[in-house]
């Protein structure tokens, strides 16, 4: 049914028991047949991540707080849901998005555009995260996560050669031979 036939009154099937009871199939419903939202079917919709995050973005086309204690369940949602639809911090997701490095890092890079003090801890442990931060969300030096990108041989050439100032510093702590800091 499209939005001429709603505004003329046309009748809209109902929905079939899948359709009332599996949040992927309720979500088609409302966006498919009634083309709008569904308030019968958003406490089906809410239990599912995937669909509530959907239903957020494509019906609502804004937020969904029936939806969102699923979302939260979930940091691939959580992140796109505060990406996409809140486009903005998503506090109730922090938490959970703190404790996982890569997760940490997009949260930074694609929601907060810049520092995310409460993922640095985890996002300090891995090198490759912790380059990433350093390189796009600091775009600088990272003290905090040197000593994890100094044990990756690779990402560590590519941090120095990207802030050479970190030489003397890696060399006073052991981390590279005093005489690299020439080289590299």
């Amino acid at each position: 049914m499209n939005a001429v036939a709603r505004i003329l009154g046309e009748a809209v099937r109902p929905p079939t028991p899948l359709e009332r009871t599996n949040p992927r199939s309720a979500y088609h419903y409302a966006r498919d047949v009634i083309q709008g939202r569904w308030p019968e079917g958003e406490a089906t919709i809410a239990k599912d991540p995937y669909s509530a995050y959907l239903y957020a973005r494509d019906v609502i086309k804004g937020r969904f707080p029936e939806g969102e204690e699923a979302i939260v369940q979930d940091r691939y949602y959580a992140c796109i849901y505060a990406a996409d639809v809140i486009k903005g911090r998503f506090p109730e997701a922090e938490e959970a998005l703190s404790k996982d490095p890569g997760w940490a890092y997009l949260y930074a890079k694609s929601v907060i555009n810049g520092r995310f003090p409460e993922g640095e801890e985890a996002i300090a442990i891995m090198a490759e995260w912790a380059y990433a931060y350093a390189k796009d969300v600091i775009q600088g030096r990272w003290p905090e996560g040197e000593e994890a990108i100094a044990k990756d041989p690779h990402i560590a050439k590519r941090y120095l050669v990207l802030f050479p100032e970190a030489k003397l510093d890696w060399a006073l702590n052991g981390w590279i031979p005093m005489g690299d800091i020439w080289d590299i």
